[in-house]
Protein backbone atom coordinates (compact mmCIF):
# COMPACT_ATOMS: atom_id res chain seq x y z
CA UNK A 1 0.00 0.00 0.00
CA UNK A 2 2.59 2.72 0.47
CA UNK A 3 4.45 1.87 -2.70
CA UNK A 4 0.78 2.34 -4.32
CA UNK A 5 0.79 5.78 -2.63
CA UNK A 6 4.08 6.76 -3.62
CA UNK A 7 3.63 6.12 -7.02
CA UNK A 8 -0.01 7.83 -7.22
CA UNK A 9 1.93 11.27 -6.15
CA UNK A 10 4.55 10.58 -8.46
CA UNK A 11 2.07 11.00 -10.99
CA UNK A 12 0.21 14.06 -10.00
CA UNK A 13 0.33 17.11 -11.41
CA UNK A 14 0.77 19.78 -9.34
CA UNK A 15 0.04 23.25 -9.63
CA UNK A 16 1.80 24.95 -12.52
CA UNK A 17 2.85 28.01 -10.32
CA UNK A 18 3.16 29.63 -7.19
CA UNK A 19 0.74 32.22 -6.17
CA UNK A 20 2.25 35.86 -6.37
CA UNK A 21 2.04 36.62 -2.83
CA UNK A 22 1.20 41.04 -2.58
CA UNK A 23 0.42 43.46 0.20
CA UNK A 24 -2.86 45.50 -0.46
CA UNK A 25 -0.48 48.13 -1.86
CA UNK A 26 1.26 46.15 -4.17
CA UNK A 27 -2.38 44.70 -5.41
CA UNK A 28 -3.31 48.66 -5.91
CA UNK A 29 -0.27 49.37 -7.85
CA UNK A 30 -1.05 46.53 -10.01
CA UNK A 31 -4.73 47.43 -10.70
CA UNK A 32 -3.50 50.67 -11.99
CA UNK A 33 -0.78 49.66 -14.33
CA UNK A 34 -3.17 47.42 -15.70
CA UNK A 35 -5.31 50.48 -16.67
CA UNK A 36 -6.53 50.11 -20.81
CA UNK A 37 -5.29 46.32 -20.72
CA UNK A 38 -7.52 43.46 -21.86
CA UNK A 39 -10.00 42.46 -19.11
CA UNK A 40 -9.12 39.04 -19.25
CA UNK A 41 -5.34 39.33 -18.61
CA UNK A 42 -5.67 41.44 -16.09
CA UNK A 43 -8.50 39.08 -14.09
CA UNK A 44 -6.09 36.27 -14.89
CA UNK A 45 -3.05 38.32 -13.28
CA UNK A 46 -5.62 38.95 -10.38
CA UNK A 47 -6.12 35.18 -9.48
CA UNK A 48 -2.77 34.42 -9.62
CA UNK A 49 -2.16 36.23 -6.59
CA UNK A 50 -2.63 36.22 -2.74
CA UNK A 51 -2.84 38.54 -0.32
CA UNK A 52 -0.56 38.41 2.86
CA UNK A 53 -2.54 40.88 4.82
CA UNK A 54 -6.18 41.61 4.90
CA UNK A 55 -8.09 43.77 1.89
CA UNK A 56 -11.27 45.58 3.85
CA UNK A 57 -14.48 45.55 2.57
CA UNK A 58 -14.50 49.37 2.08
CA UNK A 59 -11.00 49.21 0.28
CA UNK A 60 -12.98 46.46 -2.03
CA UNK A 61 -15.67 48.35 -2.44
CA UNK A 62 -13.66 51.68 -3.47
CA UNK A 63 -11.51 48.99 -5.78
CA UNK A 64 -14.52 47.42 -7.86
CA UNK A 65 -15.86 51.39 -8.52
CA UNK A 66 -12.90 51.69 -10.28
CA UNK A 67 -11.77 48.98 -12.65
CA UNK A 68 -14.24 47.83 -15.39
CA UNK A 69 -15.18 44.51 -16.02
CA UNK A 70 -17.10 41.79 -13.98
CA UNK A 71 -14.65 39.18 -14.31
CA UNK A 72 -11.87 41.50 -12.81
CA UNK A 73 -14.94 42.38 -9.91
CA UNK A 74 -15.44 38.46 -8.90
CA UNK A 75 -11.23 38.25 -9.19
CA UNK A 76 -11.30 41.34 -6.08
CA UNK A 77 -13.73 39.30 -4.50
CA UNK A 78 -12.16 36.01 -4.22
CA UNK A 79 -9.04 37.76 -3.53
CA UNK A 80 -10.67 39.53 -0.72
CA UNK A 81 -12.43 36.44 0.76
CA UNK A 82 -9.59 34.41 1.11
CA UNK A 83 -7.73 37.52 2.76
CA UNK A 84 -10.76 38.22 5.57
CA UNK A 85 -9.18 35.96 7.86
CA UNK A 86 -5.42 38.23 7.79
CA UNK A 87 -4.54 41.19 9.68
CA UNK A 88 -5.04 44.07 8.60
CA UNK A 89 -2.07 46.17 6.94
CA UNK A 90 0.01 47.75 9.13
CA UNK A 91 -1.31 51.63 8.46
CA UNK A 92 -4.50 50.40 9.64
CA UNK A 93 -3.67 48.35 13.03
CA UNK A 94 -3.82 52.24 15.21
CA UNK A 95 -0.91 52.63 17.63
CA UNK A 96 -3.28 53.73 20.59
CA UNK A 97 -2.40 52.51 23.51
CA UNK A 98 -3.76 49.24 24.96
CA UNK A 99 -6.50 50.05 27.43
CA UNK A 100 -6.37 48.95 31.09
CA UNK A 101 -7.27 45.75 32.55
CA UNK A 102 -10.59 47.47 33.64
CA UNK A 103 -11.54 49.02 30.53
CA UNK A 104 -10.87 45.57 28.96
CA UNK A 105 -13.22 43.73 31.12
CA UNK A 106 -15.87 46.71 30.60
CA UNK A 107 -15.53 46.32 27.12
CA UNK A 108 -15.83 42.59 27.09
CA UNK A 109 -18.89 43.11 29.30
CA UNK A 110 -20.42 45.50 26.98
CA UNK A 111 -19.60 42.93 24.26
CA UNK A 112 -21.20 39.94 25.96
CA UNK A 113 -24.30 41.99 26.78
CA UNK A 114 -24.54 42.92 22.98
CA UNK A 115 -24.45 39.49 21.91
CA UNK A 116 -26.46 37.83 24.15
CA UNK A 117 -29.52 40.24 25.07
CA UNK A 118 -29.51 42.15 22.12
CA UNK A 119 -30.23 38.84 19.92
CA UNK A 120 -32.94 38.19 22.19
CA UNK A 121 -35.19 41.47 21.72
CA UNK A 122 -34.92 41.17 17.32
CA UNK A 123 -38.08 41.59 15.53
CA UNK A 124 -39.08 38.94 13.58
CA UNK A 125 -38.12 39.84 10.12
CA UNK A 126 -36.54 38.74 6.66
CA UNK A 127 -33.62 39.51 4.51
CA UNK A 128 -31.89 38.35 1.50
CA UNK A 129 -28.66 36.34 1.09
CA UNK A 130 -27.02 36.74 -2.37
CA UNK A 131 -24.06 34.03 -2.52
CA UNK A 132 -21.02 34.20 -5.10
CA UNK A 133 -19.61 30.88 -5.06
CA UNK A 134 -15.38 30.11 -5.91
CA UNK A 135 -13.60 27.29 -6.02
CA UNK A 136 -10.59 25.77 -7.25
CA UNK A 137 -10.95 23.27 -10.18
CA UNK A 138 -9.77 19.52 -10.20
CA UNK A 139 -9.98 17.41 -12.94
CA UNK A 140 -9.11 13.54 -12.42
CA UNK A 141 -9.36 11.43 -15.27
CA UNK A 142 -10.69 7.71 -15.13
CA UNK A 143 -7.54 6.32 -15.83
CA UNK A 144 -5.33 4.83 -13.09
CA UNK A 145 -2.31 6.17 -15.16
CA UNK A 146 -3.19 9.71 -16.15
CA UNK A 147 -2.33 12.32 -14.18
CA UNK A 148 -4.56 15.09 -11.87
CA UNK A 149 -4.83 18.17 -13.62
CA UNK A 150 -5.09 21.01 -10.82
CA UNK A 151 -5.63 24.53 -10.91
CA UNK A 152 -4.91 26.20 -8.07
CA UNK A 153 -6.76 29.28 -8.67
CA UNK A 154 -10.20 30.27 -7.53
CA UNK A 155 -12.35 30.72 -9.77
CA UNK A 156 -16.13 32.02 -9.88
CA UNK A 157 -18.74 28.84 -10.51
CA UNK A 158 -22.10 30.59 -9.82
CA UNK A 159 -24.12 32.56 -7.44
CA UNK A 160 -27.48 31.86 -5.31
CA UNK A 161 -29.83 34.07 -4.23
CA UNK A 162 -31.87 33.22 -0.54
CA UNK A 163 -34.47 34.70 1.81
CA UNK A 164 -33.40 34.15 5.08
CA UNK A 165 -36.31 34.64 7.78
CA UNK A 166 -35.84 35.01 11.57
CA UNK A 167 -38.97 34.90 13.71
CA UNK A 168 -39.29 33.80 17.22
CA UNK A 169 -35.15 33.63 17.90
CA UNK A 170 -34.85 31.21 15.15
CA UNK A 171 -33.13 31.37 11.77
CA UNK A 172 -34.54 30.00 8.27
CA UNK A 173 -33.08 29.62 4.96
CA UNK A 174 -35.32 29.70 1.56
CA UNK A 175 -33.06 29.01 -1.36
CA UNK A 176 -34.43 30.46 -4.37
CA UNK A 177 -32.15 29.09 -7.17
CA UNK A 178 -28.77 29.35 -8.30
CA UNK A 179 -27.79 31.17 -11.38
CA UNK A 180 -23.93 32.57 -12.90
CA UNK A 181 -21.79 31.61 -15.55
CA UNK A 182 -21.73 28.12 -14.66
CA UNK A 183 -24.57 26.69 -12.27
CA UNK A 184 -23.06 24.17 -10.06
CA UNK A 185 -24.46 20.69 -9.40
CA UNK A 186 -23.70 20.72 -6.11
CA UNK A 187 -23.56 23.17 -3.22
CA UNK A 188 -20.15 23.53 -2.51
CA UNK A 189 -18.28 25.22 0.17
CA UNK A 190 -19.89 26.26 3.80
CA UNK A 191 -23.33 26.37 4.37
CA UNK A 192 -23.68 28.96 6.90
CA UNK A 193 -26.74 29.87 9.75
CA UNK A 194 -27.10 31.80 12.22
CA UNK A 195 -25.55 34.89 11.46
CA UNK A 196 -29.08 36.35 12.53
CA UNK A 197 -27.89 35.86 15.76
CA UNK A 198 -27.49 32.57 17.07
CA UNK A 199 -23.93 31.93 15.51
CA UNK A 200 -22.41 35.26 17.46
CA UNK A 201 -24.29 34.31 20.58
CA UNK A 202 -22.76 30.77 20.58
CA UNK A 203 -19.82 31.65 19.89
CA UNK A 204 -19.39 34.63 22.76
CA UNK A 205 -21.01 32.13 25.24
CA UNK A 206 -18.81 29.72 24.42
CA UNK A 207 -15.59 32.42 24.00
CA UNK A 208 -16.27 33.45 27.86
CA UNK A 209 -13.26 33.75 30.07
CA UNK A 210 -10.67 33.09 26.96
CA UNK A 211 -10.93 36.26 25.83
CA UNK A 212 -8.19 38.82 25.86
CA UNK A 213 -6.51 42.14 24.45
CA UNK A 214 -5.00 41.99 20.46
CA UNK A 215 -4.97 45.57 19.56
CA UNK A 216 -7.00 48.71 18.31
CA UNK A 217 -7.66 48.24 14.55
CA UNK A 218 -9.44 51.30 11.99
CA UNK A 219 -13.03 50.27 11.18
CA UNK A 220 -15.35 51.95 8.71
CA UNK A 221 -16.55 54.72 11.39
CA UNK A 222 -13.88 54.71 14.02
CA UNK A 223 -11.64 52.85 16.26
CA UNK A 224 -12.30 49.36 17.07
CA UNK A 225 -11.78 47.20 20.14
CA UNK A 226 -10.39 44.00 18.69
CA UNK A 227 -9.80 40.63 21.47
CA UNK A 228 -9.32 37.07 20.45
CA UNK A 229 -10.38 34.46 22.17
CA UNK A 230 -9.89 30.28 22.30
CA UNK A 231 -12.63 27.83 22.77
CA UNK A 232 -11.12 24.53 24.16
CA UNK A 233 -13.17 21.35 22.73
CA UNK A 234 -15.20 20.74 26.26
CA UNK A 235 -16.62 24.48 25.90
CA UNK A 236 -17.62 24.42 22.39
CA UNK A 237 -20.55 24.29 20.90
CA UNK A 238 -19.89 24.73 17.39
CA UNK A 239 -20.96 22.41 14.76
CA UNK A 240 -19.54 21.32 11.58
CA UNK A 241 -21.52 18.48 9.55
CA UNK A 242 -20.35 17.43 6.45
CA UNK A 243 -21.64 14.93 4.11
CA UNK A 244 -19.90 14.19 1.08
CA UNK A 245 -16.05 13.61 0.55
CA UNK A 246 -14.33 13.63 -2.95
CA UNK A 247 -12.11 10.97 -3.80
CA UNK A 248 -9.59 10.46 -7.05
CA UNK A 249 -11.65 8.18 -8.62
CA UNK A 250 -13.66 10.20 -11.20
CA UNK A 251 -14.44 12.98 -9.55
CA UNK A 252 -17.85 12.40 -11.14
CA UNK A 253 -19.98 13.32 -8.06
CA UNK A 254 -19.30 12.74 -4.34
CA UNK A 255 -19.06 10.21 -2.29
CA UNK A 256 -21.01 9.10 0.79
CA UNK A 257 -19.86 9.37 4.02
CA UNK A 258 -21.46 6.88 6.45
CA UNK A 259 -23.67 7.77 9.29
CA UNK A 260 -21.98 11.57 8.08
CA UNK A 261 -19.56 13.61 9.41
CA UNK A 262 -20.50 15.44 12.79
CA UNK A 263 -18.61 17.24 14.56
CA UNK A 264 -18.33 19.77 17.74
CA UNK A 265 -14.33 20.94 17.38
CA UNK A 266 -12.37 23.46 19.24
CA UNK A 267 -12.29 26.73 17.40
CA UNK A 268 -10.56 30.21 17.68
CA UNK A 269 -10.75 33.80 16.28
CA UNK A 270 -11.68 37.11 17.32
CA UNK A 271 -13.90 39.66 17.45
CA UNK A 272 -14.10 43.84 16.94
CA UNK A 273 -16.09 46.03 19.05
CA UNK A 274 -17.20 48.81 18.87
CA UNK A 275 -15.85 50.91 22.69
CA UNK A 276 -18.88 53.40 22.41
CA UNK A 277 -21.60 50.78 22.34
CA UNK A 278 -20.42 47.33 23.10
CA UNK A 279 -21.51 46.61 19.46
CA UNK A 280 -19.54 43.66 17.72
CA UNK A 281 -19.12 44.50 14.58
CA UNK A 282 -16.55 41.65 13.10
CA UNK A 283 -16.57 38.05 13.97
CA UNK A 284 -13.99 35.35 12.83
CA UNK A 285 -14.37 31.65 13.58
CA UNK A 286 -11.41 29.20 12.95
CA UNK A 287 -12.39 25.84 13.42
CA UNK A 288 -9.50 23.25 14.29
CA UNK A 289 -10.50 20.03 12.71
CA UNK A 290 -7.90 17.02 12.40
CA UNK A 291 -6.19 15.69 9.34
CA UNK A 292 -7.74 12.89 9.25
CA UNK A 293 -11.71 14.50 9.54
CA UNK A 294 -13.17 14.82 5.18
CA UNK A 295 -13.07 18.66 6.18
CA UNK A 296 -9.93 20.24 7.60
CA UNK A 297 -11.40 23.64 7.54
CA UNK A 298 -14.58 25.39 7.95
CA UNK A 299 -13.71 28.77 8.99
CA UNK A 300 -16.16 32.20 8.49
CA UNK A 301 -16.20 35.57 9.04
CA UNK A 302 -18.93 38.21 9.89
CA UNK A 303 -19.14 41.59 9.55
CA UNK A 304 -22.03 43.55 11.15
CA UNK A 305 -23.07 47.17 10.54
CA UNK A 306 -26.26 49.75 11.45
CA UNK A 307 -29.39 48.49 9.23
CA UNK A 308 -32.48 50.96 9.73
CA UNK A 309 -35.63 48.76 9.76
CA UNK A 310 -39.27 49.54 10.90
CA UNK A 311 -38.35 52.91 11.62
CA UNK A 312 -35.07 51.99 14.41
CA UNK A 313 -31.90 51.42 13.93
CA UNK A 314 -30.46 47.62 14.08
CA UNK A 315 -27.21 45.65 14.42
CA UNK A 316 -27.43 43.19 11.81
CA UNK A 317 -24.96 40.95 9.83
CA UNK A 318 -24.38 42.96 6.15
CA UNK A 319 -21.44 40.04 4.67
CA UNK A 320 -20.04 36.50 5.38
CA UNK A 321 -17.13 35.07 4.07
CA UNK A 322 -17.09 31.09 4.65
CA UNK A 323 -14.17 29.25 3.73
CA UNK A 324 -13.85 25.13 3.19
CA UNK A 325 -11.40 22.80 2.68
CA UNK A 326 -11.53 19.00 1.93
CA UNK A 327 -8.59 16.92 0.94
CA UNK A 328 -9.03 14.34 -1.75
CA UNK A 329 -8.89 10.70 -0.38
CA UNK A 330 -7.13 7.83 -2.03
CA UNK A 331 -9.58 5.30 -1.63
CA UNK A 332 -12.42 2.36 -3.06
CA UNK A 333 -15.18 4.92 -2.54
CA UNK A 334 -16.06 4.83 0.83
CA UNK A 335 -14.56 7.17 3.69
CA UNK A 336 -13.13 6.67 6.67
CA UNK A 337 -10.24 7.99 8.79
CA UNK A 338 -7.71 6.07 7.72
CA UNK A 339 -8.56 7.08 4.24
CA UNK A 340 -5.07 8.18 2.46
CA UNK A 341 -5.29 12.27 1.49
CA UNK A 342 -3.97 12.47 -2.08
CA UNK A 343 -1.90 15.41 -1.17
CA UNK A 344 -4.02 18.10 -2.91
CA UNK A 345 -7.11 19.94 -1.76
CA UNK A 346 -10.85 20.72 -2.57
CA UNK A 347 -10.93 24.51 -1.82
CA UNK A 348 -14.31 26.09 -1.72
CA UNK A 349 -15.22 30.00 -0.35
CA UNK A 350 -18.87 31.82 0.05
CA UNK A 351 -19.33 35.31 -0.64
CA UNK A 352 -22.61 35.73 1.40
CA UNK A 353 -23.92 39.85 1.14
CA UNK A 354 -27.17 40.37 3.80
CA UNK A 355 -29.56 43.45 2.63
CA UNK A 356 -33.57 44.04 1.84
CA UNK A 357 -33.96 43.55 5.75
CA UNK A 358 -37.75 44.19 6.29
CA UNK A 359 -40.31 43.29 9.37
CA UNK A 360 -41.79 40.19 9.06
CA UNK A 361 -45.42 40.36 9.13
CA UNK A 362 -48.50 37.72 7.91
CA UNK A 363 -49.10 34.40 8.42
CA UNK A 364 -46.42 32.44 6.41
CA UNK A 365 -46.21 28.60 6.11
CA UNK A 366 -42.61 27.61 6.71
CA UNK A 367 -41.64 24.13 5.25
CA UNK A 368 -38.67 22.66 6.99
CA UNK A 369 -37.45 19.49 7.84
CA UNK A 370 -37.99 16.27 5.77
CA UNK A 371 -39.28 19.05 2.98
CA UNK A 372 -35.96 20.34 2.04
CA UNK A 373 -32.47 18.69 0.68
CA UNK A 374 -29.00 19.84 0.39
CA UNK A 375 -26.97 18.66 -2.59
CA UNK A 376 -23.37 17.70 -3.27
CA UNK A 377 -20.50 18.54 -1.18
CA UNK A 378 -21.99 20.78 1.64
CA UNK A 379 -20.90 21.10 5.04
CA UNK A 380 -22.59 23.28 7.58
CA UNK A 381 -21.53 25.18 10.56
CA UNK A 382 -23.79 26.20 13.32
CA UNK A 383 -24.21 26.74 17.18
CA UNK A 384 -25.24 23.15 18.30
CA UNK A 385 -27.38 24.43 21.04
CA UNK A 386 -29.67 25.36 18.29
CA UNK A 387 -31.84 23.25 15.60
CA UNK A 388 -31.08 24.06 11.84
CA UNK A 389 -34.62 24.44 9.98
CA UNK A 390 -33.23 22.29 7.00
CA UNK A 391 -31.40 18.75 7.37
CA UNK A 392 -27.62 19.28 8.29
CA UNK A 393 -26.30 17.31 5.09
CA UNK A 394 -27.38 14.70 2.00
CA UNK A 395 -25.45 12.66 0.02
CA UNK A 396 -24.26 13.63 -2.99
CA UNK A 397 -25.35 12.49 -6.67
Amino acid sequence: MRNAAILFLAGMCLPAFAAERVTVAQLEKTLRTAHGKPEARVAQRLSEMELTERLSTARLEYLKANVPGDKIRLALIALADTSAFLDPPAAEILPNAAPDLVTQHKLISLATDFATKTVIRLPNLSATRETLQFQNHIEVPNSEKASINVDARLLFVGSSSATVLYRDGQEVSDESGVTGARKPSQSNGLLTWGELGQLLGTVIADANGTMTWSHWEQGAAGPLAVFHYAVPLVKSHYEVKHCCVPFESGMSGFDRIPGSFDQVPAYHGEFSVDPASGAILRLVVRTELQPTYPIVRADVVVEYGPVKVGGKTYIFPVKSVSLSKSPIRRSTGVWSANSMASGIEQTAVNDNVFGNYRLFRGDTRILTGESTELDGNTTRVSPSSAQPAHPSASPGP
